[in-house]
């Protein structure tokens, strides 16, 4: 049986895709392991933490939007795991990034299709990005 729940696209916006990666990826990930070692060693530098802090989130940022790629293209014999970020309807930066550039058609498309569970649907959306 297919998923009939559909995400709220309207809410799929760049600032949110931030914030999602910021926390659910960067901080704990990237920053605080970084900013404990920095505090063990007796780095308490504020400059020095706050330019660890820039980096750190930007690499969480760059991090998170190659999990989303490689979650939709990449190979489940290589990455270990099997793609459902579609399927789940999950904020990802290749459906903000194709919701930011869609035509009315293709967005509708989207909405449509964005979260179903039908294997012909998700191609759809695969094919879309």
């Amino acid at each position: 049986m297919a998923k009939t729940d559909k995400p709220d696209l309207t809410l799929f916006t760049m600032e949110k895709y931030e914030a999602i990666t910021k926390y659910k990826t960067s901080y704990h990930t990237f920053q605080m392991p970084v900013t404990l070692a920095l505090l063990m060693t007796g780095v308490e530098d504020p400059e020095t933490h706050r330019q660890a802090k820039t980096i750190l989130l930007k690499m969480g940022e760059f991090f998170q939007i190659q999990d989303d790629f490689l979650d939709c293209f990449g190979d489940p014999a290589v990455t270990g795991k099997n793609g459902t970020d579609i399927q789940d309807g999950k904020c990802t930066w290749l459906a903000v990034v194709a919701l930011q550039r869609a035509t009315p058609k293709q967005r509708q498309f989207m909405e449509e299709n964005y979260g179903s569970s039908d294997p012909e649907a998700v191609a759809k959306i695969r094919h879309l990005y």
